[in-house]
């Protein structure tokens, strides 16, 4: 189950053992067994960690789906705040890769045109001097 979902089995024990698989059921060799409904829990609680919420929120969050529709307004919150969050961040990274691919561009045209490299501050000054080359940092 580890490999299948992509997450250490340390982490499958740590959310079985506080409750957060409540329908995990065990062979009689103790070993889990894990069907299609704890495949779904599992895949949330990794979807939510991987976006930054807290364990102690998303065990919150399984306590409540468990209470059942009279928390869905609850629910509907937490998920448009994690959202929110997880847009922010999308945001950011690619912001990041704007900037990175920036940088691949300024090395693609040092190593093709065989241009002195600006950002190097040893070469800075020459590159003003001599307008070899410009690009913004």
């Amino acid at each position: 189950m580890a490999k299948k979902m992509n997450v250490s089995t340390y982490s499958i024990r740590y959310y079985h053992d506080h409750g957060m698989l409540p329908f995990v059921q065990r062979d009689e060799n103790n070993n889990r067994i894990f069907e299609d409904v704890d495949l779904e829990w599992l895949s949330i609680i990794i979807c939510l960690r991987s976006t930054g919420m807290p364990v102690e929120r998303i065990q919150h969050y399984l306590d409540l789906v468990q209470e059942g529709e009279q928390t869905v307004p609850e629910r509907y919150e937490m998920m448009k705040a994690q959202q929110k969050r997880t847009l922010g961040e999308i945001n950011d990274l690619q912001n990041h890769l704007k900037t990175i691919n920036r940088k691949v561009d300024h090395y693609a045209d040092v190593l093709i045109n065989h241009k002195v490299d600006s950002f190097v501050p040893s070469n800075m000054e020459e590159v003003v001097n001599h307008e070899v080359y410009t690009d913004q940092p």
